[in-house]
């Protein structure tokens, strides 16, 4: 558009002047008496020129030859020093790993339910004497979804004026919204602002790691053994193969030294020191780095905190995270332009405004489901 704007501006100039071109050259009155007379064969070569940079049939290079580049030194100087930064690296969803992918029919309220109660030890029962029944337990679980959207316009000014396409990725950050939006929805239903969500990890629920220790390998063996080592209302143990580490940023390098180390040395009371190859904890562990962690829990705890899950996958989940059937993936949409030129022709903005406009649309919800397939500490050591 600056382009456009200036090179305009010149040809309007030299129009104005190419109106009078007969009084600059043709009047006697008008020419020095000193100088010699034009060649007229000049002066049809000329208007030539003009003509043809008016009607565009004189390439830019030839007009740019003309005028010279000093007459434009803010277009030049600016255009030939002009970049167009990368977007900022968007961040990898992790909820999948530890909570349950679900899927519901429309925006009412839907139900999970779970059972526990007849799975138990078979009990002896003496000759003539009855059997005792069983009570089934039922859980049940209720959220519902809600529609989310986010979206902007461009003025038909901000279109033509970007010539570093700019706004060609506008698109793709609303997608990115969307699944921002599903990883902070995840991360607020099991963290608050001082770590592990208040409602979910607690005493009742035994799932708060004794004394809140901080992320080592001690303490990560024993957050997995007390996740596997969970037993149902009966007393039946719930078997859980896989386990998903859920940290933040701040704790990233910690946990993959961690996961990472080759060897192990535990010294023992007696100053004995055994030699571990590997580390232990790693077999069927699978580390995630959530990056909303720190947005969501805003004390220092955000540094310290983590997050032991049974994978989804294979036993009850943690969480469910539920999204709307035939709407299960972020939709882009943009309006319908309402203008077309005459003679044939659509145009991509308003006929009011001239304006473009987009927007995405996702639809999702989730709820906790059951304390006991996860373990937390805040990491405090309080």
């Amino acid at each position: 558009m600056t382009t456009n704007t200036l090179f305009s501006q010149a040809v309007a100039r030299m129009d104005a002047e190419a109106a009078s071109f007969g009084t600059l050259f043709g009047d006697q009155q008008a020419v020095a008496r000193n100088r010699p007379r034009l060649d007229p064969r000049l002066l049809v070569e000329a208007e030539r020129f003009l003509d043809e940079i008016k009607s565009g049939r004189r390439p830019l290079h030839h007009f740019q030859e003309a005028m010279s580049t000093s007459d434009f030194p803010l277009y030049f100087a600016d255009s030939l020093d002009r970049q167009m930064y990368g977007a900022y690296t968007a961040t990898e969803a992790t909820w999948r790993n530890y909570a349950r992918a679900g899927t519901v029919n429309d925006f009412r309220e839907v139900k999970r339910f779970a059972t526990t109660g007849i799975r138990g030890r078979l009990a002896k029962v003496e000759e003539l004497a009855e059997h005792k029944r069983r009570a089934q337990n039922m859980g049940e679980y209720k959220y519902s979804v809600d529609k989310y959207e986010a979206g902007f316009g461009l003025s038909f000014e901000m279109m033509i004026n970007d010539d570093l396409d700019a706004f060609m990725r506008l698109p793709q950050d609303l997608a990115q919204s969307a699944i921002d939006s599903e990883e902070l929805f995840v991360t607020e239903m099991f963290a608050d602002a001082n770590g592990p969500h208040a409602s979910f990890y607690s005493g009742p629920n035994d799932n708060v790691l004794t004394g809140n220790p901080a992320l080592t390998r001690p303490a990560l063996q024993d957050a997995i053994t007390k996740l596997t080592e969970r037993v149902d209302d009966n007393g039946m143990p719930i078997q859980i193969k896989a386990v998903e580490l859920t940290v933040g940023p701040g704790l990233a390098l910690a946990a993959k030294e961690i996961i990472n180390a080759t060897e192990y040395r535990a010294v023992g009371p007696n100053g004995d020191v055994t030699i571990i190859r590997g580390n232990g904890v790693d077999a069927n562990l699978h580390l995630n780095i959530n990056y909303f962690i720190p947005t969501v829990a805003s004390t220092a705890n955000s540094r310290t905190s983590w997050w032991l899950f049974a994978n989804p996958g294979e036993s009850r989940p943690a969480l469910e995270f539920g999204r709307l059937r035939g709407f299960e993936a972020p939709a882009l949409y943009e309006k319908l332009p309402d203008m077309r030129r005459i003679g044939g022709g659509e145009v991509p903005w308003s006929f009011n405004h001239s304006a473009a406009e987009k927007k995405v649309v996702h639809v999702f919800g989730g709820t906790r489901v059951d304390a006991r397939m996860t373990v937390a500490s805040n990491g405090s050591g309080s």
